[in-house]
């Protein structure tokens, strides 16, 4: 579950990109779906995730840029065709990576954008990061209690990381208008960590065409929770170019 995964096949090539706190396994199922459908599928693991928070309080944003980019380049070097798919986390840097990184397609869940930064819980990190290094994680939200036994997290957060996403998020809105790759904003109406307006407001800015995805019954975890199904249809649909984007 906290291995990056790699599953040889056609055109074109899929990034997967996890959450914040979590791991490639989270990505796993998905990549599976795509890999079925001919895909070739890299699931990448985030500096400092999948080991222990320790390790996640020593990583920037900036390292985990530089893990994607590192995942494009070894795709293009099988195919021809690369696309770009991320969770929460892992769609702000699928983001910012097709702004500067064409790409082929993109695909977003739960993807935040610069009002998170105003989150309370994200406010309070940045007022008490001096003071305590760690927090425990509080809750999930992922609503199939199945999928929640099999989601590997951190139980304690390092502040430090969440001025990482604070930071990176600072950013994020000026690169959506250099995305001119079709881009799929998959949101959870339920969706208690990234406000469900949030896609709207991305795909508002973004330079090229771009349609939301509404899930109705998972939170925030789509890849995972209730529906993940319907989710994995949409994503290979779309990175396959089926899905009508007028």
């Amino acid at each position: 579950m906290t291995e990056p995964f790699f599953f040889p096949g056609g055109e074109p090539g899929v990034l997967l990109i996890h959450g914040f706190l979590t791991a490639p396994g989270e990505m796993r199922p998905l990549g599976e779906h795509l890999a079925a459908a001919g895909m070739t599928v890299s699931g990448i693991r985030l500096r400092g995730h999948g080991t222990q928070p320790e390790e996640l309080a020593k990583a920037t944003w900036q390292d985990w840029l530089t893990d994607v980019e590192a995942g494009l380049a070894e795709l293009r070097r099988r195919c021809a065709r690369v696309c770009i798919a991320g969770l929460s986390l892992g769609g702000a840097l699928a983001l910012y990576a097709a702004a500067h990184d064409p790409v082929e397609r993109v695909v977003t869940f739960s993807a935040p954008d610069s009002a998170l930064a105003q989150h309370p819980l994200l406010r309070l990190a940045k007022a008490h990061a001096g003071i305590i290094r760690y927090i425990p994680k509080i809750g999930s939200d992922v609503r199939d209690p199945e999928a929640r036994r099999n989601h590997f997290t951190y139980t304690k957060v390092p502040l430090h990381g969440i001025l990482q996403i604070v930071a990176l998020m600072g950013t994020i809105d000026a690169h959506l208008p250099h995305i001119t790759a079709p881009t799929l904003l998959v949101q959870s109406r339920h969706d208690l960590v990234v406000p469900p307006r949030t896609a709207q407001r991305i795909a508002a800015r973004l330079g090229g065409p771009s349609r939301v995805f509404w899930v109705e019954r998972g939170g925030h975890t789509v890849v995972m929770d209730y529906d993940r199904e319907i989710v994995f249809a949409q994503t290979q649909a779309w990175l396959s170019g089926d899905e009508d984007i007028a």
